[in-house]
């Protein structure tokens, strides 16, 4: 019988993610600012002793999935994945940017329909969730000689999925975070002196690149062609700035913003409004450029205000600093609804904000989804409370919450 002191147990969180300012205007090569959200996803791997088959018995209770997976020989099948074509070598979990992913995501396929003949019945979501898992799974363990038992997967979220806060890359980065951890874990001695020193460490820098990289590939799965500016920031946390064409970057902004995240429960189609975007800076070109000047002028004073309040220097301007960014904010929020894509929902939650003198602003593609009501430090707790409860009337949800924290951890 295993020693139970040879088992291990990793829990890893991570944050959603908002954007906050380049909604629409990085379509077209301007530069947007995405923000890591105090909502986080949290996802627990348990090594188990079982007398049954080796197995992977996974609870994704946000998609509503509960599978069981055998280990052997189905699951390591998949494993030694090929390298991308063109590059030579043997491949490792290291470099999850030059798997041949198109064949690894094949062979999970082709995997999966073998072992559920009802795949193609589950809901997409549910599906992408056991793809995204199985081949980052296979494709991390699939390079080790490590020896793999039984294990139990749980994860929660505090996201709506399908809400433009980052749910699936929040989920990605968990997932890939902590099967390096528990890979860590299994490389080390196996004393418990090692094992209680080892989990308590958090992620280095590489292995946060690794991780996102591994994420990223995770909602090649999802979505198709990302941009990376979701993985990046629940990896990283704090500020993401990116522009189309170029690899997302991370800031190392150290601050909180609080804020009302609001949900406007109106669904919108991000698609559809991008083609709305297009075809009316079609008919109006000159206009419309401007406003996307303007869109990108607003990212880059915004980065420059996050980053004097970052410094920690500007403690007698922090009033000041806070009305420049609500100015941003408001600005921010007109210019997207000369778009065209602002909804009454939005207007009603920013109206209710700016009879409290606060600045609101959508976030993501609009049309709906949620809004972002910016609390600067001296904001009465009364008038927090007092929009909340007006915001509930209206049949919004409203959390509290702040931006701009801690990225992937590991968690105690």
């Amino acid at each position: 019988m295993l020693n139970t002191m040879d088992l291990f147990t990793v829990s890893v969180s991570a944050p959603g993610k908002v954007i906050l300012h380049g909604e629409h205007s990085v379509v077209y090569g301007k530069m947007a600012i995405a923000v890591s959200l105090g909502l986080r996803s949290s996802i627990v791997i348990k090594e188990i002793n079982s007398n049954r088959e080796p197995s992977v018995h996974i609870h994704l209770p946000c998609v509503d999935l509960q599978e069981v997976i055998p280990l052997e020989p189905t699951v390591k099948s998949l494993f030694n994945p090929k390298l991308a074509p063109g590059i030579t070598g043997k491949f490792s979990w290291r470099l999850p940017d030059k798997i041949d992913h198109e064949y690894h995501l094949r062979r999970v396929d082709e995997f999966l329909h073998l072992i559920k003949p009802n795949f193609d019945s589950l809901q997409s979501n549910q599906k992408n969730s056991l793809r995204s898992f199985l081949y980052v799974f296979s494709g991390i363990f699939g390079s080790t000689h490590l020896p793999v038992r039984s294990m139990e997967i749980s994860m929660g979220s505090e996201l709506t999925i399908g809400a433009g806060t980052g749910s699936s890359a929040s989920f990605a980065v968990c997932l890939a975070g902590a099967l390096i951890q528990l890979l860590k874990l299994k490389s080390s001695s196996g004393s418990f002196d090692a094992y209680y020193h080892q989990s308590s460490e958090d992620f280095s820098m590489t292995e946060k690149e690794i991780i996102s990289e591994w994420a990223y590939n995770c909602e090649r799965i999802m979505h198709g062609t990302p941009s990376g500016i979701d993985n990046a920031t629940c990896t990283f946390g704090s500020l993401v700035s990116f522009k189309k064409g170029s690899k997302p970057r991370h800031l190392s902004i150290r601050m909180e913003l609080r804020v009302l995240l609001v949900d406007s429960r109106v669904s919108r189609e991000t698609r559809a409004l991008v083609v709305r975007v297009a075809a009316l800076r079609q008919r109006n070109a000159p206009a419309v450029d401007h406003i996307m000047d303007a869109c990108d002028d607003i990212a880059h004073t915004a980065t420059q205000v996050l980053e004097k309040l970052s410094s920690g220097k500007c403690e007698p301007d922090i009033e000041a600093d806070y009305q420049h960014l609500a100015e941003l904010w408001d600005m921010n929020h007109c210019l997207l609804a000369a778009l065209g894509v602002s909804h009454p929902s939005l207007e009603t939650i920013r109206a209710a904000a700016r009879a409290k003198g606060l600045a609101c602003k959508l976030t993501g593609a609009g049309g709906g989804g949620y809004a972002m009501v910016l609390i600067p430090p001296s904001t009465p707790r009364s008038t927090i409370d007092s929009l909340t409860g007006q915001l509930l009337e209206h049949g919004f949800r409203v959390s509290e919450t702040r931006l701009g924290g801690r990225g992937v951890s590991v968690e105690m």
